[in-house]
């Protein structure tokens, strides 16, 4: 008898859930009209390319957090804490980072309460000492980052105020770097039933792309020659699978394969053998992340001798 498995909670599944790369910060981004990940790629890359809503490049990755307070009262006769028994007095929600661009407008984020005054070829910075809440306060602060199996993951905070102390270390061959740690503010001092920041999964959708496949019998038994007319992407790969006479696998947009699609050159004859002639393939093109991104279904014919 064998030894006993090992109990892990490791999954084919698990390996969906990851959170991939370091993301980016939007400020002011609005988001309201966006339902998949696949519309929040769009308007984030559009962001980038004009280069609004962008906080900066930074190093090192963030840091999202909340820190709350709570209690449980005491009472005669209570041994100890029970389910219901638990309260949050106040909850803290932050995010941090390290940023490299060195912009007016980001000197006036991190300081606070800054002003911005550009006279011809020169932009000024000054710093005040009393916070305008209707100037100083980012109406809203984003990290939008990637979850392994073509998710999006976004969190906001509200009214984001950076309470960090404002410090640019500069120094001999690198590059300046400027440390922020913005927290989320309620917008309504009668607002007390939810801290102001949200977690926002966006579902990946999108349809697979279509390739064309054809087939025809190979040099030797139980060969299929394939042909595609699909030019792979940098990082893409086949992979196929043979189904019945009746149907072909199916390859749904942003899945990954599981082990029982093979991969494929592109060039080379299968073996796949006689009894998969006249069935029906799904040959398919999946990208860097693993994910099918294209597919074609074709009819085998096999030499069968």
């Amino acid at each position: 008898m064998g030894a006993p498995g090992l109990t892990s909670p490791i999954r084919n599944d698990a390996f969906k859930n990851l959170q991939l790369n370091a993301g980016i910060f939007l400020v002011d981004f609005d988001h309201s009209a966006i339902s998949d990940a696949a519309a929040l790629k769009t308007a984030v890359a559009a962001a980038v390319t004009a280069g609004t809503n962008i906080l900066g490049v930074t190093r090192g990755g963030g840091t999202f957090t909340v820190t709350r307070e709570t209690r449980t009262p005491e009472m005669d006769g209570m041994r100890y804490p029970f389910k219901g028994s638990d309260f949050v007095d106040s909850a803290d929600a932050y995010m941090s980072g390290t940023l490299l661009e060195v912009t007016p407008d980001n000197f006036k984020r991190l300081l606070g309460s800054g002003d911005v005054d550009t006279s011809g070829e020169k932009t000024t910075v000054t710093m005040r000492t009393a916070i305008d809440p209707d100037t100083d306060y980012l109406d809203s602060l984003c990290w939008v980052g990637d979850i392994s199996d073509g998710r999006l993951v976004l969190i906001e905070l509200d009214n984001a105020f950076n309470t960090s102390d404002f410090s640019l270390t500069f120094t001999d061959k690198g590059e300046g770097t400027m440390t922020f740690e913005f927290h989320a503010r309620q917008s309504d001092v009668m607002d007390y039933d939810n801290a102001p920041f949200r977690v926002i999964f966006f579902d990946k959708t999108g349809e697979i792309g279509s390739i064309t496949v054809t087939s025809a019998a190979g040099t030797n038994v139980g060969e299929t020659a394939l042909t595609t007319t699909n030019t792979l992407g940098s990082g893409q790969k086949y992979v196929y699978k043979i189904g019945s006479t009746s149907s072909a696998p199916s390859a749904i947009y942003h899945d990954a394969p599981d082990y029982t699609w093979t991969e494929w050159d592109g060039t080379s004859a299968l073996n796949v053998g006689t009894a998969a002639n006249s069935k029906k393939a799904t040959v398919a093109v999946i990208d860097t992340l693993g994910r099918f991104v294209k597919s074609g279904v074709v009819t085998l014919a096999v030499k069968t001798a």
